[in-house]
């Protein structure tokens, strides 16, 4: 029987969510943004509780390094890392705004939807109207209010491929002025856990992606930023009903986000705490089924180990679920129910080695849920010098 699980990372998203008919002003919708399931069964994320972070401000950040992204231990060639177990802020700003409802307007004897009419979907990203690239709610806001309803050339992009609809916005009678019906965003935050990082300051995190809670798709980034992040307390889990961290975002940027995909989020650190012990990195033929720990902060500023039991090794998958994790440490259990969201991106320690970090909570039992390889995501994290050098 196939198990939902959900991402255990929390976020809300403040792009004021608009309908373009237009809904609120600078309005933060808060929701949880795991909606990402097994065998095709999706999940309906408005059921979960609302996250608590409760800040969201847009920083600048510092300029990363350009040194060699990892450590070699010269007497046995392992690749040495930080180990990561600490919460972080992370804000993605959207490459184009996605579309994640549309709505009907109510027009003078008849209601009309115009972004139906002109073929646009639950998930399309706008890239830009009529030859200007946007990337804001406010820029696709001014542009729908100002054009009196002529004929507006959009381009979208749709599961990857660029297609090209001509809209037009319809007179609503109800707030004056012309609207198209539309809901979308343009950006998102939440808290998440950090796997590891290294000497020159490139981090791994989450091990899956961030993906938008109303879509259920990858939310594709123009840019990130990290930041510092409080935590506050939890719900915790139980069947049924995935529990979460609480938590605050700092305002203060600590670092680029430069990679949101399947397999986590990845940038740079401005500034790394070098004093900490380096770990060596297991690669995925040395995992062993059995005992393991993770390491997690579900109090604030308190780093601690917990004991799970790793219990199925898929060492041909390159994908993000390669373990199934049983929590068996009851001070955990007591004080979360096992897995929760947040906790997305935890390593997981086997043997004095970091062997991965966990990605799922399973929501028929909290305890249980999925893991990546460390291996897999170091491999993603060797990207990151030709993206350094590309920007």
């Amino acid at each position: 029987m196939a198990k939902k699980v959900f991402k255990s990372f929390v976020a809300i998203f403040s792009s004021f969510l608009i309908l373009i008919t237009i809904v609120g002003n600078g309005s933060v919708s808060q929701a949880v943004t795991s909606n990402s399931v097994e065998a095709d069964v999706k999940g309906k994320l408005s059921d979960f509780s609302f996250s608590l972070i409760e800040s969201y401000f847009k920083n600048g950040n510092e300029e990363p390094s350009d040194n060699n992204s990892v450590t070699k231990n010269q007497n046995n060639a392992e690749t040495l890392v930080y180990l990561g177990g600490f919460p972080i802020g992370i804000k993605l700003y959207c490459d184009g705004v996605v579309v994640v409802d549309t709505q009907n307007v109510e027009t003078s004897g008849a209601f009309l939807n115009p972004a139906q009419k002109a073929g646009i979907l639950k998930g399309d990203i706008i890239k830009s109207i009529d030859g200007v690239k946007v990337t804001t709610n406010s820029e696709v806001s001014k542009i729908i209010e100002e054009s009196n309803g002529r004929e507006l050339k959009m381009q979208i992009s749709r599961n990857g491929e660029i297609k090209n609809v001509v809209f037009s916005s319809v007179y609503s009678t109800v707030s004056g002025g012309y609207k198209a019906g539309l809901w979308i965003r343009d950006s998102s935050a939440g808290i998440g856990t950090v796997t590891f990082y290294t000497q020159d300051g490139e981090f791994a995190s989450l091990g899956h992606a961030v993906c938008d809670v109303d879509t259920g798709e990858r939310l594709p980034i123009s840019s990130g930023e990290t930041t510092d992040a409080k935590i506050t307390g939890c719900y915790k889990g139980k069947s049924g009903a995935a529990g979460e961290l609480c938590g605050m975002l700092e305002s203060k940027a600590t670092g680029k986000i430069m990679v949101n995909e399947n397999k986590g989020i990845y940038g740079v650190f401005n500034k790394v705490d070098t004093t900490k012990t380096l770990y060596p990195l297991c690669r995925k033929n040395e995992i062993k089924m059995g005992a393991a720990q993770i390491v997690t902060t579900i109090e604030e500023g308190k780093q601690e180990a917990f004991n799970i039991e790793i219990e199925r090794i898929d060492y041909i998958s390159d994908e993000n679920k390669n373990l199934i994790i049983k929590v068996v440490d009851e001070n955990l259990i007591a004080k979360t129910g096992g897995i929760i969201q947040g906790m997305s991106g935890s390593p997981i320690i086997q043997n004095g080695k970091l062997i991965g970090a966990v990605t799922h909570v399973f929501l028929n039992d909290p305890t249980g849920g999925y893991g990546i390889f460390a291996e897999t995501m170091l491999d993603v994290a060797d990207g990151l010098n030709e993206l350094k050098l590309a920007s």
